[in-house]
């Protein structure tokens, strides 16, 4: 190409350039404006994308993958085992028999299994006995607990033990002994711990019991309990026992055989089949509805020991408190206590009442008092709407002396009474602590109930305390005693004269506590301080002019206690012709010890006219005129 074309080129080319740098270009109306095309930069090359693996496939891939992952470990753990230890890979299993008898040596065969892959350590079994177990080599030994270290067991290793002991129980008792596994792991501390349970029944008994008593039972009535022992061993028993435990409310009032503290009653040797009875008397007193429980245990003791060594057998009663069929009420002298007390010779009125508290009738009801006593003078016993047996000493009061308790409403009440005295102090001389008892049975039939006793017996019990018969005597003399008297006598005004006072006190059947006997003496009477024993025991009181003798204890049938002073007796003339008073009424007080009452004695005073004294003449009585 020649170069003129190709200048004239690139000049045209420079040329329009610049021409079009200075040139301003009108803006076209966007409506008008021809459409421009512009060079587009050519967008570079897409490379095609690959296709991916379908989901299924993928699916497949995971799938087989945790496969064989899980096949790696189970083959793992099949070839190679495991390091960890289960309880649960722990097998336990108690052997023995069911069913025992009471008593009888029992073996018991625990077996232990470790199926952990891996040994355990420190193990330790462990058994439990219920109450009354005893160590079958040596049954005065109470076996509480078996216990056995056993060391190491390990993977796969099996421990076995025998376990002997001496199980004691009521029959058809059902009975749970606890097995404990206790052991370690290698590389820890802690303890754990495999349990199970081995449970059998106790089906007969060495010893049974029997419990014979009220099912319902009025509060205050005396009430009896028999407990029958029965041996069912093949040998003779020895050493046999029996404990009772009473409820509270019941009062122990006498028993056969008598126990010994507990109680606990000893019955020896029993042989096969033999049976011997305990009965037991007493009051049992509680809230009505209340329910009481007796229980007694037999077994064998030891001699001196005071509780059972092994226990065989026991047996509970329930009594339940409820009213009475008749509610009976005694009143001595009008004063319903439970212990009355009167003198010698005194009379005693008893009234009873009686009441039925029952919501059914009672009818053919009998109340009967039976006395006794060594202070009961049986002669003067009377009944005015009752019957006096003197064969048993008893009065009665039924249909045939009141016609109301034939029949008795829900309600009805009655009364009747009787007479008696206590013996005189001669007639009791030589007694103490005499007692005159009441003992009251009730008797009737009730209707539209079961299970409940028709009778009621020996309710209630009342007793008459007689008082000691503390005798004081007082005298006055001149010529005889222990003392010289002078003066004038008959006295005379403005001289004195001097006088002996004499007491004594016989006491014949109570011990007496603090007894004492004090007087008092007037202005113109003077204590000498003469006194005869000269123990002491007589103390004079200047200020209150008192004089005391002190007796302290006196003992019933002793000898009789003795006083005496001296006084000394200056007359007025205002008393000339009188008989004046030397000594004021003499007291005597003490406590009873078996009664508790406080006791008195009066004396009345002493004045001029001695008539005690041998020498004594009518004209000495008086102040000369």
């Amino acid at each position: 190409m020649p170069d003129e074309e190709v200048e004239s080129s690139l000049e045209r080319l420079r040329r329009k350039l610049y021409n079009n740098a200075g040139t301003q270009t009108p803006v076209p109306h966007p409506l008008s404006a021809p459409k421009q095309y512009y060079a587009e930069t050519p967008e570079p090359l897409k490379v095609p994308k690959k296709e991916g693996l379908p989901f299924a496939v993928k699916f497949f891939i995971i799938t087989l993958v945790f496969f064989l992952f899980a096949g790696g470990v189970a083959a793992a753990l099949l070839f190679f085992g495991t390091r960890s230890v289960s309880t649960d890979e722990i097998g336990m299993s108690v052997d023995g028999p069911l069913t025992i008898a009471s008593g009888e040596t029992v073996s018991f065969l625990v077996g232990i299994d470790n199926k952990n892959p891996m040994s355990i350590t420190a193990t330790k079994l462990t058994v439990d006995f219920p109450e009354g177990t005893r160590n079958p080599d040596s049954v005065i030994d109470p076996l509480v607990r078996y216990s056995d270290p056993l060391g190491d067991i390990p993977a796969g290793g099996r421990v076995e033990r025998t376990v002997r002991a001496a199980i004691y129980g009521t029959e058809n008792q059902t009975v749970t002994v606890p097995v404990t596994l206790e052991y370690r792991t290698e590389g820890s501390s802690a303890i754990f711990v495999k349990k199970q349970d081995f449970t059998f029944t106790i089906t007969t008994s060495p010893l049974s019991l029997t419990v014979t008593t009220l099912k319902q039972t009025a509060s205050g009535q005396p009430l009896t309990v028999q407990v029958a022992v029965r041996s069912n061993a093949k040998e003779t028993l020895k050493d046999i026992a029996v404990r009772g435990v009473y409820p509270f409310g019941f009062t122990q009032t006498s028993a056969t055989p008598t126990p010994s503290p507990g109680p606990l009653f000893r019955i020896g040797e029993l042989k096969q089949g033999e049976e011997k009875t305990i009965t037991i008397n007493g009051v049992l007193v509680g809230q009505e509805q209340d329910e009481r429980v007796f229980k007694f245990t037999a077994g064998t003791a030891l001699s001196g020991a005071p509780d059972l060594n092994v226990p065989y057998s026991s047996k509970e009663s329930i009594v339940q408190v409820t009213k009475p069929f008749l509610a009976v009420s005694l009143a001595l002298n009008r004063e319903n206590v439970d212990n009355a007390v009167v003198a010698p010779g005194e009379s005693v009125q008893v009234s009873v009442s009686w009441l039925n508290t029952l919501q059914t009738p009672v009818t053919d009801g009998q109340i009967s008092v039976r006395l006794a006593g060594d202070a009961l003078d049986l002669t003067s016993i009377s009944s005015n709407n009752g019957f006096y047996r003197s064969s048993d000493k008893t009065v009665f009061f039924n249909r045939e002396t009141n016609a109301g308790l034939k029949y008795l409403e829900p309600g009805d009440t009655g009364s009747g009474s009787f007479v008696f005295n206590a013996k005189s102090a001669s007639a009791l001389s030589g007694l103490r602590n005499p007692v005159v008892t009441l003992n009251v049975s009730v008797a009737g039939r009730r209707t539209g109930e079961t299970g409940v006793p028709e009778s009621v017996t020996s309710t209630m019990t009342r007793t008459v305390q007689i008082q000691t018969d503390a005798v004081l005597t007082s005298s006055m003399t001149r010529t005889t005693g222990p003392f010289t008297n002078t003066g004038p006598w008959p006295p005379e005004p403005d001289v004195e004269s001097t006088y002996t006072v004499n007491l004594t006190l016989d006491n014949s059947l109570n011990s007496i506590a603090d007894g004492a006997v004090s007087m008092t003496i007037p202005s113109y009477v003077r204590f000498t301080g003469a006194a005869s024993p000269a123990d002491g025991s007589l103390v004079y009181d200047a200020d209150n002019r008192k004089i005391t003798w002190r007796l302290g204890d006196i003992q019933p049938g002793s000898e009789t206690r003795k006083m005496s002073f001296q006084i000394a007796f200056l007359p007025s003339t205002s008393q000339r012709g009188d008989n004046p008073v030397l000594i004021s009424d003499q007291v005597f007080t003490g406590i009873d010890r078996f009664t508790k009452q406080a006791l008195t004695a009066t004396v009345q005073r002493l004045d001029t006219r001695i008539t005690n004294d041998p020498a004594y003449k009518s004209e000495y009585g008086m102040v000369k005129r």
